[in-house]
């Protein structure tokens, strides 16, 4: 199958729709974060050159992570998809070691999402007071997908049964998303 980054945007949408286990909701949470990054790093562009030379430096500097982000998260969007394939086999092939290694695999990937949704919102709601402010309802997009996204990827964490330690670990960041949302109204 091919990446989802390559994928029509409307076919991604019917592949979601449809009675198939893949791309599900771990993939949909990494594809919602990295249109975040992408809003975000819109916005960032427009606080760039002469008018905003105080500022262009870290702007672009943002921009360019967030491209990062954005990449990585699509990519993340396939491993999910794969992840959560390769648990199904392995759950009806009934071996319990490879089912094991597979949840976990499931399960880390949303992780991963989830902590890169978190860097990317507390980044963006940090630049919100210099950026230009005609862009500023795209930081809060941005900003808000990202943040909908981690909760829709730690949704997704939950479904695979996470022990204490995950939850432990996951709770500032879910605190974050909060934090940068409020930040940004």
């Amino acid at each position: 199958m091919s990446s989802l980054a390559t994928r029509p945007l409307g076919e991604l949408v019917r592949e979601l729709a449809a009675r198939s286990p893949t791309p599900g909701g771990g993939a949909a949470a990494a594809v919602t974060a990295a249109l975040g990054c992408a809003a975000g790093a819109m916005a960032a562009r427009y606080t760039t050159g002469s008018k905003w030379a105080d500022r262009a430096e870290a702007a672009q500097a943002l921009a360019m992570a967030l491209d990062s982000a954005a990449h990585r998260l699509m990519a993340l969007a396939d491993e999910d998809e794969a992840a959560f394939a390769n648990a199904q086999t392995a759950r009806r092939a009934g071996d319990a070691a490879a089912q094991a290694a597979a949840e976990t695999q499931a399960m880390a990937v949303p992780q991963q999402v989830l902590a890169l949704c978190v860097d990317q919102a507390v980044a963006l709601s940090a630049f919100a007071p210099c950026c230009n402010p005609q862009l500023l309802s795209d930081v809060r997009v941005g900003v808000h997908l990202l943040a909908g996204a981690g909760r829709a990827a730690w949704s997704t964490v939950l479904a695979g049964s996470p022990d204490a330690a995950v939850h432990a670990s996951s709770s500032p960041l879910l605190a974050a998303l909060r934090q940068s949302e409020e930040q940004v109204g």
